[in-house]
């Protein structure tokens, strides 16, 4: 049987004053993501029609308070939402689970794919701390440096969320929580 490629990603960092996705500037190049085995999962709920809770809900954007460059982690198409949890015993790391600002659905190509696929997805950082309670903020120095693009099946309930892809950025895109504004994220997912 014939494996089915996985889809492509990229993402990068926009500068994010409002939730007003046009007002948005990229503040990095585009960075590939992987994409993990996870979203097998999620495509398949969604083509089988299991519900619309295994749509794309949001972003984990993770953070470091750390005034240097942040390493990040090595990881492969298996990672899931433990390695999240498992930041809790981190005394510098955590992330943000944000929402989706906005989606939009183009066509890398429009002869072969009319009717678009290529799912775009926006979301921003908010709020003054982390998932596991790591405060978010100018004063802590607090680095986005790693993200990921997640389905939220109960959207109060982030232990039952499903990772679709993930990325790190490299040090030079490492951007730091300002006190004047959030920190935004595009990220493309081209489906062929």
């Amino acid at each position: 049987m014939e494996k089915i490629p996985a889809p492509k990603g990229r993402a990068r960092l926009l500068h994010a004053p409002s939730d007003d996705v046009s007002l948005w500037s990229p503040i990095t190049e585009w960075n590939s993501n992987l994409v993990l085995y996870g979203w097998s999962t999620i495509a398949g709920h969604l083509f089988n029609g299991s519900g619309v809770n295994y749509s794309i809900g949001g972003m984990y954007l993770e953070f470091e308070n750390n005034a240097g460059t942040v390493s990040a982690p090595t990881f492969d198409r298996s990672r899931t939402i433990s390695y999240y949890n498992n930041l809790s015993g981190s005394a510098v790391r955590d992330y943000l689970r944000v929402a989706l600002t906005s989606t939009q659905l183009l066509s890398s190509d429009s002869s072969l794919y009319p009717g678009g696929n290529q799912c775009v997805f926006f979301s921003r950082s908010s709020g003054l701390s982390g998932v596991h309670g790591r405060d978010f903020t100018n004063g802590d120095n607090s680095k986005v440096f790693g993200a990921s693009l997640v389905a939220y099946v109960d959207d109060t309930d982030a232990t039952q969320d499903l990772l679709l892809s993930s990325i790190y950025f490299d040090a030079a895109d490492q951007q730091e929580k300002l006190s004047t504004s959030q920190i935004g994220i595009e990220w493309e997912l081209t489906l062929q």
